[in-house]
């Protein structure tokens, strides 16, 4: 079983949230891993506030994935929460491939 990634976030309040992954069979960067047939699921879970992510795989890349939150989730946001982005493939098992801590920056001009 894989281990997840940790990648620690600071996001801005009210901004909207983009993360786009990659997947390569190499350290090289060579060998792209076909996940067109997976799903892929993540959220935020800021304070008491959970906020769910909108994940696309790329329709130009079939290695790559982008995770959006729209900036009209992302307002009243507390300091500091968790998140994690999940793979489900298509022969059926589950992978966290990525988690971390997120950071608020307070949106100061509302």
């Amino acid at each position: 079983m894989a281990t997840a990634a940790i990648i620690d976030l600071d996001i801005n309040e009210g901004d909207t949230f983009v993360m786009s992954l990659d997947f390569w069979s190499d350290v090289d960067n060579t060998i792209p891993i076909d996940i067109t047939a997976d799903t892929f699921k993540g959220s935020m879970k800021i304070g008491t506030k959970t906020i769910p992510m909108t994940i696309m795989i790329s329709t130009v890349a079939v290695n790559s994935i982008q995770a959006t939150i729209a900036y009209q989730l992302m307002g009243d946001l507390s300091k500091a929460g968790k998140y994690d982005i999940d793979q489900l493939t298509n022969s059926g098992e589950n992978y966290r491939i990525v988690q971390g801590d997120v950071r608020v920056n307070a949106e100061v001009t509302k």
